[in-house]
């Protein structure tokens, strides 16, 4: 599969009801290894846990491909949940705005109707390691982040949003002590759970100079806030779901985004295990 529809590939949409009104945000595949001999794995959807907190259902739309494993483009499976926030399995560090929802049932469900699962899915090879950030990264990168911004989307072919941006603070380097960096891009309400991704196709370069033939594709984080401020000049750092409801309170964005370094989603292998 060619590297960009990889990443099309890879998100979903999540839309939820909550009291007072609907919310939108990204989750995006990820699959956990539990079995070393037999490369079996534990499917997840990753998203915020502001995003899906307080809600009652929650809608998912999965992108279908046929037996022979052939895209089925503008037909999907729209799988409706009753109690969607007790489903999901959060982060155990509280101000780690994480959580998993594990999708081997869904697998299990769809293919009772001659039908499989169209999506790709990220591992923890494709988390950079601390080594990896030391030599292949340079201070400054620029990042691809994929998702659904204000909800917005290709319902008919079920495609989300990809847009571009730069690294605003170091990938090395934990922002304010916390595992969390900037993002120099467009981030609206709704991108909530969205994948950041290093992208390079063709070529790239590392520090130290030097230009690398090939292609680059490596997950470095999840966006789950973004710096706005109000009309009066204050400056929040707020979650960014897309809540269909009433705002009594005007809010200037100013293209930060803050995202939670990629690292901190292997924590939950021990909570799978």
């Amino acid at each position: 599969m060619e590297a960009a529809e990889f990443l099309q590939l890879s998100t979903i949409r999540i839309e939820t009801t909550i009291p007072g009104g609907v919310s939108t945000g990204t989750g995006f595949f990820f699959s956990f290894k539990y079995n070393e001999e037999t490369y079996t794995s534990i499917p997840v959807i990753v998203t915020n846990k502001h995003v899906i907190k307080n809600a009652i259902t929650g809608k998912l739309r999965f992108s279908l491909k046929d037996e022979n494993g052939n895209p089925m483009w503008g037909k999907f499976y729209d799988l409706q949940l009753n109690n969607f926030e007790s489903r999901w399995i959060m982060h155990p560090e509280d101000d780690i705005d994480l959580c998993i929802l594990p999708i081997a049932e869904i697998h299990r469900e769809i293919a009772k109707l001659k039908y499989a699962l169209n999506y790709s899915t990220y591992t923890a090879r494709d988390i950079p390691s601390d080594d990896e950030y030391k030599s292949d990264f340079s201070r400054i990168e620029d990042i691809t982040i994929v998702g659904y911004p204000d909800g917005i989307w290709d319902s008919i072919n079920n495609i989300p949003i990809t847009r571009k941006g730069i690294t605003a603070t170091p990938l090395q380097i934990d922002f304010e002590k916390s595992p969390k960096f900037l993002v120099d891009a467009a981030i609206y309400p709704g991108s909530s759970g969205s994948p950041v991704f290093v992208f390079n196709q063709g070529s790239y370069t590392k520090p130290g100079g030097g230009l690398y033939a090939g292609n680059r594709l490596k997950l470095v984080g999840i966006i789950f806030a973004v710096a706005q401020h109000t009309v009066t000049g204050e400056l929040k750092i707020i979650d960014v779901p897309a809540a269909k409801t009433s705002v009594a309170q005007t809010l200037i964005p100013n293209n930060l985004g803050v995202a939670i370094h990629s690292r901190k989603l292997l924590d939950f292998e021990k909570l799978l295990k």
